[in-house]
């Protein structure tokens, strides 16, 4: 059960302060949410410890149901849970092309949207398959950067989720003379990788 916290004041610092001498917590152990910026000011906390174990009781119980053995590890990085799981069968965890694996990730987060109304950042993984997927489609948008740069073309590539496009954007930002665009409307956005020159 992850508790839900409000507190309201004069504005967010006061909130925040009260929050910080109630829960005896420090600010980067909680996630917030700006509820109202009228007065009186407010906001909604959850702390990160609960939201950890949550997840990891929820993933034990629904392993336990698919007759799996699981050890997992979940990590908080600014705000999104890095949850990483190995069992005895990690195929039927990560499902045909990662489906169960995505079906897992989003009931987990609806579960906890549902209790708390945050919407709380999780990536799930199994014996590292989305790490090594991740690896593999930078891998294939580095080939294609280099191709732009040498051919001095853009290049539109394939529709992609937000996940995707993200990664894209983020990846093209260390290189020099291309630049991303995000273009489309969805499920058909993808990203045009631009020559942009010297």
């Amino acid at each position: 059960m992850i508790e839900v916290f409000k507190f309201e004041g004069k504005d967010e610092e006061d909130c925040l302060t009260k929050c910080i001498e109630q829960l005896d917590v420090y600010n980067c152990d909680l996630l917030i949410k700006e509820i109202s910026v009228e007065n009186p000011y407010s906001i909604e906390v959850i702390k990160k410890e609960d939201v950890i174990n949550f997840i990891k009781d929820y993933l034990k119980k629904l392993v336990e149901k698919m007759n799996l053995e699981l050890n997992l590890e979940v990590i908080e990085d600014e705000n999104i849970f890095n949850v990483t799981m190995v069992s005895n069968n990690n195929p039927i965890l990560i499902g045909k092309e990662g489906k169960n694996l995505n079906s897992i990730q989003f009931l987990l987060r609806q579960s906890i949207s549902n209790q708390t109304g945050f919407d709380v950042k999780i990536n799930l993984d199994a014996s590292n398959y989305r790490a090594k997927k991740v690896k593999n489609f930078e891998y294939q948008i580095k080939n294609i950067v280099r191709e732009v740069q040498k051919t001095k073309t853009d290049t539109k590539l394939d529709p992609m989720n937000s996940y995707q496009r993200r990664i894209v954007h983020a990846l093209l930002s260390n290189f020099s003379n291309v630049t991303t665009e995000s273009v489309g409307e969805e499920p058909n956005r993808c990203v045009v990788i631009k020559y942009i020159g010297d």
